[in-house]
């Protein structure tokens, strides 16, 4: 279900980008201001846009979205304000802890909303250390910081 909601998200966020700029390109003068000017099939091309974006966010959610494990030793209790002052350090604060899972999210709103509210990382303790969740982006930093805790 999550990826199905992913998926809708980005779709709209590639339509409205497209809108807009389409739109600044039509104030500038670069462009006409009918679809007939803009695009060579005029109002047909719209649907073949829009199947390309759809195309696009069905497949977006399934390469941007992932999980990673970061290799660190101890136990939860003696990892756990490193690992909540690591992520605050990456801009995250805790959102919730459940048994030996954490879930963050980003402290800016601004940045929060330019990733459509996708920016949750979750935590889950293993055997061989925390087994993350979230963007893939997001989850590269957080297990290098997360890792660094291992050799201090």
């Amino acid at each position: 279900m999550k990826y199905i909601i992913r998926s809708v998200k980005y779709f709209f966020y590639l339509a409205f980008m497209l809108v807009i700029f389409i739109f600044v390109l039509s104030m500038l003068g670069l462009v006409g201001s009918t679809p007939e000017d803009i695009f060579r099939d005029g109002t047909k091309s719209l649907w073949q846009i829009a199947g390309i974006c759809a195309v696009f966010a069905m497949v977006y959610p399934r390469l941007a979205f992932g999980r990673r494990i970061a290799h660190v030793t101890g136990s939860y209790e003696e990892l756990r304000q490193d690992v909540v002052e690591a992520m605050h350090n990456r801009g995250y604060i805790l959102e919730s802890e459940e048994g030996e899972t954490m879930t963050f999210r980003l402290k800016s709103p601004v940045v929060r909303l330019f990733q459509m509210f996708e920016d949750r990382v979750t935590l889950t303790r293993t055997l061989a250390g925390f087994e993350l969740e979230g963007q893939n982006k997001a989850l590269v930093r957080v297990v290098s910081a997360l890792e660094a805790l291992d050799r201090r």
